[in-house]
């Protein structure tokens, strides 16, 4: 036994972590664990003498499917390295995972084969029969996306997964949704209208939360106001606060309705078209929160009803991106038309012909 192993078999033999002594460009030592991950193709020489370079501290590293902890004490004779395997991340996944990417992708590839139904039936001049039972089955797929998406943000807002905050305009995201619902309420019946004191409004928070939030608000403002019926949108900041206010024409919203309208309890019974789930502005309420705001409904004496989401303006970081439009994991699809799935006519889900 050469000198320099006798001396650090007794102290290191034993040790569970890989042990390696370099010395003169070689590893002179290594304790049976070290010897094995040296035989491994995951653990090149080179790699061991570049971490050497770095004496008196310690780095994480990746070898193959394993993370280390190396820590390098230089001696006079050489490098000793010890590498601790760190534990590995417990990966979260909950029932939820991905389904919003599953669900896409099943409507992507609905809508592939509608449009080559259709071009057939066009040349045989039969397309008129079918049109509406080809919108209802788009417009069914729309309706499991947005349950889908409801309970992932759910889960999501459980497990405290949030996505990253950053600087963006809210009057411009409050007004691209308002302009796409109002001609989409119009299908349903209803007349949409949306004000604002501002026109820009610099913003800091989670874009794709407070969007969600805003979601909510709309479908359940045209849900409640019904065919006929009017939805008022409006935007007002003043004095470091931004109130958003939706105001229906429709029943009101009844007592016993008010102690569990943010409680997230589902219905009993499965909920008719246009009742929802009872998960929108549960997550509605909670997001609020998270920016340091609070969500209240008001019902009217005389019919109709409020919902009013009060937030502290927070001033972005850096100068927000006017026209980013954020991360989509849709592919696309518009967020509103799947939040009205439920209350908007078959129309509204007429496959579209992509040589028009």
């Amino acid at each position: 036994m050469d000198p320099i192993t006798s001396r650090l078999e007794p102290l290191f033999g034993s040790f569970p972590e890989a042990v390696v002594f370099l010395s003169c460009g070689q590893a002179v030592y290594a304790n049976e664990t070290g010897a094995q991950l040296l035989q491994s193709e995951s653990c090149p020489m080179d790699l061991l003498f570049a971490m050497a370079e770095h004496p008196g501290g310690s780095m994480e590293i990746a070898l193959g499917q394993e993370s280390y902890r190396v820590t390098v004490s230089p001696f006079d004779s050489g490098d000793l390295l010890i590498l601790r395997p760190l534990p590995k991340a417990e990966e979260k996944r909950h029932p939820f995972s991905n389904s919003v990417y599953r669900m896409r992708e099943c409507l992507s590839n609905l809508n592939a084969v509608q449009w080559r139904m259709r071009r057939v039936l066009d040349e045989k001049k039969m397309s008129g029969d079918l049109t509406q039972d080809l919108a209802n089955q788009s417009r069914l797929i729309y309706q499991m996306l947005r349950l889908t998406r409801q309970a992932e943000l759910t889960q999501e807002l459980n497990d405290k997964t949030f996505p990253r905050e950053e600087g963006f305009d809210l009057a411009l995201v409050c007004q691209g949704m308002a302009e796409e619902t109002a001609w989409l309420a119009d299908l349903a019946g209803v007349q949409f209208t949306y004000a604002s004191n501002v026109k820009n409004l610099a913003f800091q928070g989670s874009k794709s939360l407070l969007t969600q939030m805003l979601l909510a608000l709309v479908s359940n403002g045209v849900r409640a106001a019904g065919k006929d019926g009017t939805v008022e949108m409006k935007l007002h900041a003043e004095s470091g606060r931004c109130v958003i206010s939706l105001r229906d024409s429709g029943v009101g919203i009844p007592e016993d309705r008010l102690a569990t309208l943010f409680s997230g309890e589902a219905p009993e019974e499965i909920p008719r078209p246009g009742e929802g789930a009872g998960l929108g502005l549960y997550n509605a309420q909670r997001i609020a929160a998270l920016h340091g705001g609070v969500l209240v409904a008001q019902s009217g004496q005389d019919g109709g009803a409020s919902l009013v989401v009060s937030l502290p303006i927070v001033p972005p970081a850096s100068v927000p991106a006017r026209n980013n439009p954020g991360y989509d994991n849709l592919g696309g699809y518009s967020p509103v038309l799947i939040e009205l799935s439920d209350v908007l006519p078959w129309q509204a889900f007429v496959p579209s012909n992509k040589d028009e």
